[in-house]
């Protein structure tokens, strides 16, 4: 299996941008299988649950990708001319999709005005519990992204106010600010804590959001990130 991952990862930063979420997946989280037809492949690997991973660009080769495969319920970053190939023998449970923006390395960024500190395990609960995606999130997944990746918290008066980290595969998420202190800058403050961590780690910042949260979009445009293609989360009946 390592020299596979070693090929793997080789072949996907040939299209760094492109293959961004499954690069950051594949180093973030173990890698239980790879199958490969003639460059296209299919990766299982598990965080929460266990993800599939498809780096594809033709219909007859996904479709043999599954049928070597088997039975696989989550799809992590699908396309959208995979969807009705991977909901063929399937019905879609539940279906998120959202759309990819990506920070160019050469665009300069301000530093933090305010002071901001990584999250920590105690604040587990309530970013749960605040949350708009708690279908999406458990305990043991908010801890792994805190205690294994970076993460960003705004405190006032001991309180936790705003909040970013990052998910398995290495994509900007999980911003909120408590209504009473939205308006004020803190969102962008966060960002700007996650983006020059990433950069002092050798990472490319993106972050995929649904099309619905035009606030958050106009957030990331407005701080230099270029959008790039739509991606979905599938999880099948």
């Amino acid at each position: 299996m390592k020299e596979e991952l070693i090929k793997l990862v080789s072949y996907l930063k040939r299209d760094e941008i492109t293959n961004l979420s499954t690069i950051g997946f594949n180093k973030n989280n173990p890698i239980s299988e790879i199958v490969e037809i003639n460059n296209s492949y299919l990766i299982k690997g598990t965080s929460d649950v266990e993800w599939i991973y498809v780096v594809c660009k033709n219909e007859t080769e996904l479709k043999s990708l599954l049928e070597k495969s088997g039975s696989n319920s989550y799809f992590a970053s699908v396309e959208n001319w995979m969807i009705p190939i991977i909901t063929e023998q399937r019905k879609a449970e539940w279906i998120l999709s959202t759309m990819r923006y990506y920070l160019p390395n050469d665009v300069d960024f301000p530093e933090n005005k305010l002071e901001v500190i990584p999250l920590t395990i105690d604040h587990i609960g309530f970013i749960i519990s605040q949350s708009n995606y708690k279908q999406f999130l458990t305990p043991a997944y908010v801890e792994d992204r805190i205690t294994k990746s970076i993460s960003a918290a705004i405190m006032k008066k001991d309180k936790l106010v705003a909040w970013g980290l990052t998910h398995d595969d290495g994509a900007l998420g999980s911003l909120h600010v408590l209504d009473e202190y939205r308006k004020k800058g803190y969102g962008k403050e966060i960002l700007i804590s996650l983006i020059h961590q990433n950069r002092k780690l050798g990472k490319t910042s993106f972050a995929q959001i649904e099309e619905k949260n035009i606030k958050a979009a106009s957030l990331v445009e407005q701080l230099g990130f270029v959008k790039d293609r739509r991606v979905s989360w599938v999880k099948l009946n």
